[in-house]
């Protein structure tokens, strides 16, 4: 049985992602070969949540002007909680998002905590598995741990098309 991830689009009607493109299972087949582990797409989070997740657009709702965490092309996210941040390991989750605005259906975000100086490879390997999806990363000194940060448009077709 194949499990098809549903999204909350912003009302009661939960629409089904497409399909994953030849493209995205080759990328989500590279990322587990190279150790890292999927994670749940959560389209979105309030901003004041338990885990402490954030993605690089909030944008605030009607109903009660509360802010929320859209996943967004960008690195400024975070996909663990700080207790896997005193940890090492690699965790990446891929699924709906924005892209230039847009709602995209294959939107990659990678965090990656190791001690080691080869992170420059590792996103090196993991770029390699993108040649033609729109890429963003960065590599910066952590509290506990070097991290690395990866964003990539896989498919920029809009998501439901």
């Amino acid at each position: 049985m194949r499990h098809i991830e549903k999204p909350y689009n912003g009302d009661d009607e939960v629409k089904p992602v497409p399909a994953h493109s030849d493209a995205a299972r080759a990328v989500l087949s590279g990322l587990d070969d190279l150790g890292l582990e999927r994670l749940l797409a959560l389209p979105a989070v309030p901003v004041p949540n338990a885990r402490r997740m954030r993605y690089p657009v909030t944008v605030r709702t009607s109903v009660d002007d509360g802010k929320w965490y859209l996943r967004a092309f960008g690195t400024e996210f975070d996909l663990v909680d700080p207790s896997r941040r005193a940890s090492t390991g690699g965790w990446y989750s891929f699924g709906w998002g924005l892209y230039n605005g847009r709602e995209i259906a294959e939107l990659l975000l990678v965090q990656v905590l190791r001690d080691d100086a080869d992170l420059i490879g590792l996103r090196s390997a993991i770029t390699g598995l993108l040649p033609a999806a729109p890429t963003d990363s960065t590599i910066a000194s952590g509290r506990y741990r070097r991290e690395l940060r990866l964003c990539a448009a896989i498919d920029p077709a809009p998501a439901g098309v």
